[in-house]
């Protein structure tokens, strides 16, 4: 086994890329890394803003008291619920829009253009457009009557509430997780589809015998940043409320986020938010080791 050879910097390269990255890794260490260190030290303490010299160390029993809060468990629910339908549609439909678009159709540039603008509109203001279809008898509620649904304003509802959140975080994010499958789509050579339409194989076979297999890399890092994302939906959540309390009407739509928010800057037990902050990173620590794993043992 011949080992690589050493590549040699020059060193104006190097001071090159130090110029380049020093900005970017110290905004990082100030806005994430020092914070999310702040954080784990203050899960294990009681600790509040408003009264902050009477601080005290409590070790694990901010945990403890976490998964003896039915608040908590209750948001826990909601949140893996979520991220698990999100996932799912986003890989599917972004899947299947990229197909679409990779083919040759006139205009595609400009429906590329229009799936992904969504994604950098407001999250609140795209949010507060779909309430107004949700109302009764609105375009939208009407339209979902038709699959049996009941006609009544969805943000106010409890069975509807979290499904429009997924709705709407589904619509907007749909436009980014495409441009990701179209540059795995643009990757694979087309001599492989002229190939298998020469051995007779239809459209539908190409795509599941070709293409899934293909970009079953893109799929995974679509899958991966999908999950991380959906974990950390709030901005939908905080404009559905309103003025009511985060995860209004009565608890439906609350996740660990609107929990650890509520905690830390409503009731101002910082100690308790952050330990729940913890336990959302530790979740999402978990299922990207879970998930590279198995990517591994597929290949």
């Amino acid at each position: 086994m011949h080992k690589k050879p050493k590549v040699k910097y020059k060193r104006a390269e190097v001071l090159t890329a130090v110029c380049f990255l020093l900005p970017a890794v110290l905004i990082w260490i100030y806005w994430f890394f020092i914070p999310a260190v702040k954080s784990m030290r203050l899960s294990f303490y009681e600790y509040s803003f408003i009264t902050p010299e009477r601080a005290r160390f409590v070790g694990l029993e901010n945990f403890k008291r976490l998964f003896t809060d039915d608040a908590f468990l209750k948001a826990l629910q909601h949140t893996f619920l979520m991220v698990a339908v999100v996932v799912v549609l986003i890989a599917v439909i972004a899947f299947l829009i990229a197909v679409l678009l990779d083919g040759k159709i006139r205009g595609k540039t400009f429906f590329r253009t229009v799936y992904y603008m969504p994604y950098v509109i407001s999250s609140v203001a795209v949010s507060i457009f779909f309430m107004y279809f949700f109302i009764k008898d609105g375009i939208g509620t009407k339209l979902f009557t038709l699959f049996g649904l009941d006609n009544t304003t969805w943000f106010t509802s409890t069975k509807y509430a979290l499904p429009l959140i997924i709705i709407i975080y589904v619509w907007q994010q749909i436009g980014f997780y495409m441009i990701l499958y179209i540059s795995g789509l643009q990757n694979i050579s087309a001599e492989l589809y002229e190939a298998a339409r020469i051995d007779g194989a239809n459209r539908a076979q190409s795509i599941w015998y070709i293409t899934l297999p293909l970009v079953k890399p893109t799929t995974y890092l679509v899958v991966t940043l999908g999950m991380i994302n959906a974990f950390q939906i709030f901005d939908q959540i905080a404009a559905i409320s309103k003025q009511s309390p985060l995860g209004s009407p009565a608890g439906a739509t609350s996740t660990v986020v609107t929990f650890l928010y509520q905690q830390s800057f409503s009731y101002m037990d910082m100690g308790y938010g952050s330990a729940a902050a913890m336990v959302l990173l530790g979740i999402i620590f978990l299922l990207s080791l879970l998930r590279t794993f198995i990517s591994r043992e597929g290949d």
